[in-house]
């Protein structure tokens, strides 16, 4: 094992303790989706990146581009997965700088391909016909944070009708409401949209 180690360049040693940690906590967020828990909470929830100066009607202008969900748990773990063992693999053949890159282009690439699939699924889920009246008196969770006094809107998650749904939410709560934050859904605005507000702390 030492010998196969020390064979290693320094590129290969370090993708290599990137890659596994990441593939390991990545296979346990599997195995957690399989029996049916959030992943991303057992790891902290979703990145809520604050960029100041920059004015978005959701206020998170990188975390969800067209609605996917690119800067989050797992995307950084797909990331962290994909590319250094991309990158440990290629080393052996070319450049390690080519190398590098090729490692950073394909975790991207996975990292958006399964933003892709998450929005694809939660597209089907959100399919049918869903009420969002029975939302109402349900706690939900902040996916994107909510800006304060109805000036934009959030998404959360929620469980409505036995499925586990995303909705754009907005507040009449004097502050920001984050992501990760625990909400009670208090009305319907439209359609797509529901009024909700922090919840109270146990």
């Amino acid at each position: 094992m030492q010998n196969w180690w020390e064979a290693l360049s320094s590129f290969q040693q370090v993708m290599f303790i990137i890659a596994v940690p990441a593939t390991l906590i990545l296979i346990i967020f599997l195995i957690l989706m399989i029996i049916g828990i959030d992943g991303t909470d057992a790891f902290g929830g979703d990145l809520d990146m604050d960029v100041s100066g920059v004015d978005s009607i959701n206020d998170e202008p990188f975390s969800d581009i067209s609605g996917l969900r690119i800067l989050s748990v797992r995307g950084a773990l797909t990331f962290f997965s994909i590319g250094p063992w991309m990158g440990f693999i290629l080393d052996k053949y070319l450049d390690t700088w080519l190398a590098g890159v090729l490692a950073l282009l394909s975790g991207g690439l996975a990292a958006y391909l399964l933003a892709l699939a998450f929005k694809a699924s939660l597209r089907l889920e959100n399919e049918g016909n869903i009420d969002y009246n029975n939302a109402i008196g349900k706690i939900g969770v902040v996916y994107l944070r909510i800006p304060a006094s109805r000036e934009g809107k959030g998404k959360i998650n929620v469980t409505v009708q036995e499925r586990y749904v995303e909705i754009e939410a907005i507040t009449d709560d004097d502050d920001v409401i984050a992501t990760g934050s625990n909400v009670v859904v208090v009305d319907v605005l439209n359609i797509n949209t529901v009024i909700v507000r922090r919840a109270k702390e146990k």
